[in-house]
């Protein structure tokens, strides 16, 4: 029996509020003492805002571009916020600074648009298109951040902002993660009450037109939405991938494809996934504690590949429907 969107949103909820819990008083340091209590609060909290804040724009992106395997990694938004970390730290810019943001959401917003002004064809956004183009800037992101690590090695700068920018919960201050958590609320809100425009957007550019939606100024408007998102997310927690690619479709799996309750749904199990990363990436490998990135890239890379593989089936499939070569002879 099919489980109504307001109680599934309500499980989605409490399966949160217990993945908190769980993080909370599981650990290396075993049952936590008040101090160590309080560091997990804090990594929990950055979890709960860095997970949200990821599945919330991987949803807005695939609707923005109408391909279901867009998301702030895969499309080079992560990667353009990763060269605003560098230039910020080649100016001099401390890592818990409250000007990272700044930089890392320029950085987004400049690569969102550059992908998909690379991918844009005919109105439209091939899936191959948006992957190359994708693929490329995230080559180009990474490059410059060899670079600032290729100049600066030998400095102990230098790795920890490596280090940081495999995806890290644990390097912020309490004003960057209150700046993020207020940064990351607004978002969620903002699309939430842009929803019936994702919908329109979700069923191509034509339609959302069709029904008046004024596309141009909410592709920026969408854009700087995501680039916000995405910018404030490395600013605190470095580039954590997949995020924004797996949730939003177990969400659409659950809550179907209103988008008012599928950026709920999505910010839901995006912070409850990154919580249970998190709490691997802490105890799989102890005295060890992993890069949360990496936990995340090895659940979101074997998805990615099923999902192309299922699109590129669907894409041969249609075109043999099509192919006049298949018709019947006359």
């Amino acid at each position: 029996m099919k489980r109504s969107p307001p109680r599934t949103l309500l499980l989605l909820l409490l399966a949160l509020l217990a993945a908190a819990a769980l993080a909370l008083v599981v650990g290396p340091q075993g049952w936590p003492s008040e101090p160590i209590l309080l560091l997990r609060l804090a990594r929990v909290e950055l979890a709960i805002i860095v997970g949200a804040g990821l599945a919330c724009t991987g949803t807005v992106l695939q609707a923005l571009s109408g391909n279901p395997l867009a998301d702030p990694f895969v499309i080079g938004a992560s990667s353009g916020a990763a060269v605003g970390v560098v230039i910020a730290r080649w100016c001099g810019i401390e890592l818990t600074s409250r000007w990272l943001p700044l930089f890392t959401v320029v950085g987004a917003y400049a690569a969102i648009v550059l992908v998909l002004r690379i991918a844009r064809a005919g109105g439209r956004t091939p899936v191959q298109t948006l992957l190359l183009a994708g693929v490329t800037v995230s080559t180009l992101g990474t490059a410059i951040v060899l670079l600032y690590y290729n100049f600066e090695t030998g400095t102990g700068d230098a790795g920890r902002t490596m280090l940081f920018l495999m995806g890290n919960l644990s390097e912020s201050k309490p004003e960057l993660i209150g700046l993020a958590g207020g940064a990351v609320a607004l978002g969620i809100v903002a699309a939430l009450l842009s929803a019936r425009a994702l919908d329109a957007f979700a069923a191509g550019e034509a339609t959302a037109r069709h029904l008046g939606v004024d596309v141009e100024r909410c592709k920026v408007g969408f854009c700087l939405l995501a680039a916000a998102l995405v910018g404030v997310v490395v600013a605190v927690a470095g580039m954590i991938g997949f995020v924004g690619l797996i949730v939003p479709h177990a969400a659409r799996a659950l809550v179907g494809h209103s988008h008012r309750r599928l950026i709920a749904a999505a910010a839901l199990g995006g912070a409850t996934f990154l919580l249970l990363a998190d709490l691997a990436a802490r105890t799989v490998a102890i005295p060890r504690e992993l890069s949360v990135g990496a936990i995340t890239a090895l659940c979101g890379g074997p998805f990615f590949l099923l999902l192309l593989r299922r699109r590129v089936r669907e894409r041969d499939a249609l075109s043999r429907e099509l192919d006049p070569r298949d018709e019947a002879p006359r």
